[in-house]
């Protein structure tokens, strides 16, 4: 698989609908074609960071009836408790992505491993690689899908650097959470030093067209309100200077957008036996 160029999509516009259902069915069916899935009955595979809504593992579901068993992998053990029926081919598993204690029972077990919507959240990536790379049986597959860049993360930084909203602000904070220099190429390349061959990258930017002012000054509001003491009757007044700031300083350009985001595609194989890698993690 050879690192493919960057590509662009628009996304229609859904009435505030959380999307991340459709960017893990999409990157399930990118994967499916990309490495060629087809029943997977005799297949052992774990969804790490798999979230409330256990999103791939419903996808994997959807696509592959016949899948053998998912690992709904995650570290907060609060997104298990739920009163929805699970699928009894899912199994539910807490633990770290970090701590290789947690991992044991998985190593060299795996026959792939998938991730959306988390990785961009851990700093130590590359660790994380590492131990994908140990739960995964000879020839076994991995697929990231992860953020490189946000808009609201960047209005959040821009947020960040008036006194006003400063004050005010209550939540954690990541400096330079996606450093530009750290694109398609620099995960390709470190995904190929924790030893995983035929590696492809793919960028892809994720947009969805403006709304009118009123409704796209509310939706702003509604990702960032949680975050900030806002006095009650300065709401109104907040929601148009930070407004005022994202059209103005984020979506700057003539070509604007209410949502803009860009997302890696990351996937490749481990070493069969008889093959060797750049590097054999222990």
């Amino acid at each position: 698989m050879a690192e493919s160029s960057d590509t662009s999509k628009n996304l229609s516009p859904k009435e505030y609908k959380d999307i991340s259902y459709e960017y893990a069915e999409e990157f399930v069916k990118e994967c499916a074609a990309e490495f060629g899935w087809r029943r997977l009955s005799k297949n052992l595979i774990m969804d790490v960071g798999c979230g409330r809504n256990l999103n791939c593992c419903k996808v994997i579901l959807k696509e592959f009836p016949r899948v053998k068993t998912l690992f709904a992998f995650d570290k907060d053990p609060s997104v298990f408790r739920t009163e929805e029926q699970v699928d009894k081919r899912i199994r539910c598993c807490v633990g770290n992505i970090l701590e290789r204690d947690s991992l044991k029972k998985f190593k060299r077990r795996l026959d792939k491993v998938i991730s959306t919507d988390t990785i961009h959240t851990i700093y130590d990536k590359k660790l994380v690689f590492e131990n994908v790379y140990r739960m995964l049986r000879r020839g076994g597959q991995v697929a990231f899908h992860f953020i490189l860049d946000s808009c609201y993360y960047n209005f959040l930084t821009v947020l960040l650097e008036i006194p006003k909203f400063r004050k005010m602000y209550k939540a954690g904070f990541t400096p330079n959470m996606y450093p530009k220099e750290h694109r398609s190429v620099y995960y390709k390349q470190m995904l190929e030093e924790v030893g995983f061959r035929k590696v492809r990258s793919n960028m892809i930017e994720k947009t969805q067209p403006p709304l009118p002012n009123e409704e796209w000054r509310d939706l702003l509001y509604d990702g960032y309100k949680n975050k900030f003491e806002i006095p009650p009757d300065e709401v109104d007044e907040i929601k148009e200077e930070a407004f005022q700031i994202y059209v103005t300083r984020i979506e700057k350009y003539e070509e604007k957008y209410s949502y803009r985001v860009l997302m890696l595609s990351l996937l490749g194989v481990k070493p069969k036996y008889g093959q060797k890698s750049k590097k054999t993690v222990r």
